[in-house]
């Protein structure tokens, strides 16, 4: 009996203790329960609301970049990362035998199974290799193989990255491989959008490379019209679905979220609907660009240069229709379009004997200089004093020439000597001339690259750096800013800057033009750009240029051969830069060729190529219709005499603007209200004579301004309409026509 009341105590102690414990552990939830509704629950509340509830960013799409041809040269396309889970194992039961199905086979467990993997094995590796022709289908048939025999226990093996979205979509289609292709890989979509540049290397640099040096920055076209490219990413309230899945949760209408409150600051988030970015048009034309990077490829692989470019420009515009920059890419040992290495723009050099040009063009401009372009000049060799003031002539076997032919055969020794009699005891005047008309500050070209600063050299510091730099050395230029100043010569003094944009189209679809930019109306006077022009065609037709001299159209430029290492005298930069056709100058070009053992007849070559394929292209040039708008010198003179005049109008008018003029005015009646020009004779000087509306018959208004036109009809009793503007080129109904009194007259104007 004893024992059986120990057991019911016990019994009872163990009940009364599970009964205190249960009652605790529910106080204890009971408190917790409490503590998190009303104590933390403003804090635990807004950490689910964080985890299942944010903002998120819907990204705006970029903007195409168009050529001037209408080429699609960058645009916004979806690529992915192909991953795959090869995990694969044969499926055992309960008691760890294998399984098998109906056909007796082994059943497998994994999302690909190996009939399936074999089955498609060949298919894949052939979608790869179409996608992205840079390895064979062998290539990605073994990558495939290989990882399904020593990858089988792993769930995410990279294949190949960068490929089509396209692809990537058929292949996970593809039977029995939709659970092998893997979409997220650490909590990251395998699926981006990425630009792409549709024509591969061609204009790279031009067009502009995602920033090495700056996060989610681009260089070129891509930077600098980066906010007009970019648009606005949509910003909007969403709840978590399920894992990676995300839904809006309200209207995306536009409204301001405060996000955090410091102190007295709060910081706010606008919620905004997404605009995707404009397309610009660019001034490249792939037809030019393409023949000027094949034919700047060829020179460098003959000569093993180690980079080069070539740049098209239209003279009146500045619009750059291509810009080569080659240099060698180690990864495919070629010439290719290398990143962050914009040689046309970034790359300063010694220019050589295309600097000559500039140097003449200052002389010529000089008040105090009277030069005789037939004056004789030493060449071969001459002394300046001293062992450091000898200079002589690589080629030639002439003592002395005239100026003329100094520049066809690019003498150091005839420019050496012009300079040291001019400028010996006045250098800072040469380089003030030269620095006022050779661009030597900051384009500031619209593309986003480095332009660094070019100089010249201290001229007093030794008669060699002085002579030197009559010859092109002794300062630095970039291509990109003797192309320019080429490009004004050739447009007789106009300088414009150079444009890598052409239009920027809005969202209804209009171009918006980015208009030419003048840096200066004339770097020099007419004379100048005449002289020049007419030395440089020379250059080609019987200098260092006739290389590339031809029938068919005039080319007017200059050679350029400049030292590249002073330690081996025989590795030179080639260059050429001139214009054409010299009948009448519409394109500029420069081609540099650095580090290579030729001169720059070599580099003219390269000019000759994409100066025929443009004449080819340019129906302009091509069908003849291309006159003469370059007067010899005579011509220029004999035109800088003749006298204004008004075909005719309104004699006081006339007379008015003859005397703010300062020019003798010639008139058969004084007093006459209307008068018209006679040209001179040989027995009569040109004069103004009377015009009487004849009687009952429309007046002859031809010649005349809009307002004298008008005036004149309406004293007469006739009603004006004006078409145009201008002077008037013809009328309705004619010049002594007759009409009654209160018809109307129709005015063209051009």
């Amino acid at each position: 009996m004893k024992q059986e009341d120990n057991d019911k105590r016990m019994t009872r102690g163990m009940v009364v203790l599970y009964l205190l414990l249960t009652l605790g552990v529910g106080i204890a939830v009971i408190v917790g329960i409490v503590k998190i509704q009303f104590v933390h629950g403003d804090e635990w509340r807004a950490r689910a609301s964080k985890r299942e509830a944010g903002l998120r960013i819907d990204p705006a799409r970029r903007g195409n970049i168009y050529s001037s041809d209408g080429k699609i040269l960058a645009t916004t396309v979806t690529e992915c990362d192909l991953y795959l889970d090869l995990y694969n194992a044969p499926l055992l039961d309960d008691k760890g035998n294998p399984v098998y199905d109906k056909k007796g086979r082994p059943r497998e467990t994994g999302p690909i199974t190996d009939s399936n993997f074999m089955a498609c094995l060949d298919t894949v590796s052939f979608m790869l290799a179409q996608a992205l022709p840079a390895h064979s289908v062998q290539y990605y048939r073994d990558r495939l193989l290989k990882g399904r025999q020593r990858e089988k226990s792993r769930r995410c093996v990279l294949i190949q990255r960068g490929v089509p979205y396209s692809v990537w979509l058929d292949i996970s289609r593809l039977p029995g491989w939709r659970r092998g292709v893997v979409k997220q890989v650490d909590g990251q979509s395998v699926i981006r959008q990425v630009r792409a540049h549709i024509y591969g290397n061609l204009a790279e640099n031009t067009i502009g490379f995602r920033n090495s040096r700056e996060k989610n920055t681009y260089t070129g076209l891509e930077g600098y019209y980066d906010s007009i490219l970019r648009g606005q990413d949509g910003i909007f309230n969403c709840r978590r679905l399920t894992m990676g899945i995300w839904l809006p949760d309200e209207p995306r209408e536009r409204k301001e979220i405060p996000q955090r409150t410091d102190g007295d600051r709060v910081d706010t988030l606008v919620v905004q609907n997404k605009v995707d970015g404009q397309s610009i048009v660019s001034t490249i034309d792939t037809r030019y660009q393409d023949i000027a990077e094949s034919s700047l490829r060829k020179a460098l692989r003959q000569y093993g240069g180690s980079a080069g470019c070539a740049i098209l420009m239209e003279m009146q515009t500045g619009y750059v229709l291509a810009c080569a920059n080659l240099a060698v890419d180690t990864s495919v040992h070629d010439y290719m379009e290398v990143r962050d290495r914009n040689v046309a723009v970034s790359d300063v050099y010694e220019p050589g004997s295309t600097f000559k040009t500039v140097i003449l063009s200052a002389m010529l401009e000089d008040p105090a200089n009277s030069i005789d372009t037939a004056m004789r000049l030493p060449a071969r060799y001459k002394n300046f004093g001293g062992k450091n003031g000898e200079i002589k002539d690589d080629h030639g076997n002439w003592d002395s020439l005239s100026l003329r032919r100094v520049i066809e055969q690019s003498s150091n020794v005839g420019m050496c000597d012009l300079g040291w009699q001019l400028y010996s005891n006045r250098r800072d005047t040469l380089r003030h001339l030269v620095e006022r008309m050779f661009p030597y500050d900051k384009l500031n070209p619209d593309i986003k690259t480095p332009e660094y600063k070019t100089h010249i050299n201290n001229l007093s510091a030794s008669n060699r750096d002085f002579l030197n730099f009559c010859y092109g050395y002794s300062t630095n230029v970039s291509a990109l800013r003797l192309i320019t100043f080429y490009n004004a010569l050739g447009a007789g003094g106009r300088m414009v800057k150079p444009l890598f944009c052409r239009a920027v189209i809005d969202r209804n679809g209009r171009q918006h033009e980015v208009k030419p930019v003048v840096l200066n109306p004339s770097i020099c006077s007419r004379r100048t750009a005449l002289l020049m022009h007419d030395m440089l065609e020379n250059v080609v037709e019987n200098g260092t240029g006739n290389n590339i001299k031809n029938n068919t159209y005039g080319i007017a430029g200059k050679t350029g051969t400049a030292v590249h290492n002073y330690t081996n005298f025989k590795r030179y930069n080639a260059s050429f830069a001139g214009f054409f056709p010299s009948e009448n100058p519409r394109y500029t070009c420069l081609v540099v060729v650095k580090d290579i053992p030729a001169y720059g007849r070599q580099a003219a070559t390269v000019f000759k190529s994409i100066a025929d394929c443009v004449v080819a292209v340019d129906k302009r040039l091509s069908d003849g219709s291309v006159k003469s708008a370059w007067p010899t010198l005579q011509e220029d003179s004999a035109k800088a005499l003749q006298r204004p005049y008004t075909e005719k109008g309104d004699q006081q008018s006339i007379e008015r603007a003859y005397r703010l003029l300062r020019l003798p005015y010639q008139s058969a009646d004084p007093d006459s209200r209307w008068v018209y020009y006679q040209s001179a004779t040989d027995s009569t000087p040109s004069t103004y004579r009377p015009y009487t509306p004849p009687s009952g018959q429309v007046p002859n208004c031809y010649g005349m301004t809009a307002k004298d036109g008008v005036e004149l009809l309406q004293s007469v009793g006739y009603k004006v309409k004006v078409q145009g503007y201008g002077r008037v080129a013809s009328q309705s109904p004619k010049g002594g026509a007759a009409a009654r009194q209160g018809a109307t007259v129709v005015l063209t104007m051009k």
